[in-house]
């Protein structure tokens, strides 16, 4: 049976229901070659696939498989398939771009090099994190300068990630130590912000409620300002200079 398809610009084959090609257009005569059936021109491992879902049964479907040409090159393909009844089928067939497979190979090639940036930057990102951590304890260092007196030299700005680094040390060391007395330096000290003060005030409390007497000495007049909202209804001593401070306990 004829039916006149050459004048479709395009690969395209009419079959019957045993794969058997009745007719083709030139450019699919061309793509399969000497091929008497369809289905000896699907690679092997495309077969099982074609056998399921072209056939009569399914009227209309699009698959995916690879043909092998006269040539013996495996080329992937996209078939359109349609019946017109049980006696025969045509199946259009849109031969693949290689530059899609290549472009397909290089975002996935994309895709894993991003991973392992990714699990790079996240390992990256916890040394960061750790030396954060680090800085942020060694920012207020507990110096044990008697038995019942500690000091403890603040420096940088004081934000809430760094005072909650800061607090947990101190009143750690504190009960370790059974430090009676311990005198705060703000000499380098920068900024203090609202979170920082508020954290200020927590550790203070704290302390306080252990029993221990908190001093703190040089402070700036800009701090002095947000210090004052430290408002605790507690006894915490200031003194004007370190040096007036440690003549204090040496007298």
């Amino acid at each position: 049976m004829q039916t006149a398809l050459n004048h479709l610009p395009l690969s395209a084959v009419v079959i019957d229901r045993n794969f058997k090609i009745l007719d083709s257009t030139s450019e699919a005569a061309a793509l399969l070659g000497k091929a008497d059936t369809f289905l000896s021109a699907v690679e092997e491992g495309s077969r099982d696939k074609v056998k399921r879902w072209v056939k009569p049964e399914e009227e209309k479907v699009t698959l995916e498989a690879n043909l092998v040409t006269e040539q013996g090159e495996v080329i992937p393909v996209e078939l359109a398939v349609g019946w017109g009844n049980d006696l025969y089928g045509e199946i259009i067939i849109f031969r693949k771009d290689r530059s899609i497979d290549e472009v397909s190979g290089q975002l996935a090639n994309l895709r894993e090099r991003l991973s392992e940036t990714n699990f790079e930057l996240l390992g990256e990102k916890e040394k960061l994190e750790e030396a954060l951590q680090e800085n942020n304890r060694l920012s207020a260092p507990y110096i044990q300068i008697t038995d019942g007196v500690a000091l403890i030299p603040l420096y940088g700005d004081l934000n809430e990630d760094k005072m909650n680094v800061i607090q947990n040390n101190v009143l750690a060391s504190s009960k370790e130590q059974s430090t009676e007395t311990l005198l705060f330096d703000f000499t380098a000290v920068g900024s203090i912000e609202a979170s920082g003060v508020r954290m200020l005030k927590r550790m203070f409390a704290s302390l306080c409620y252990m029993g221990n007497e908190v001093l703190i000495t040089g402070v700036k007049p800009d701090q002095a300002k947000r210090l004052h909202e430290l408002d605790i209804k507690l006894h915490i001593e200031f003194i004007h200079s370190l040096k007036a401070a440690v003549r204090k306990f040496y007298e």
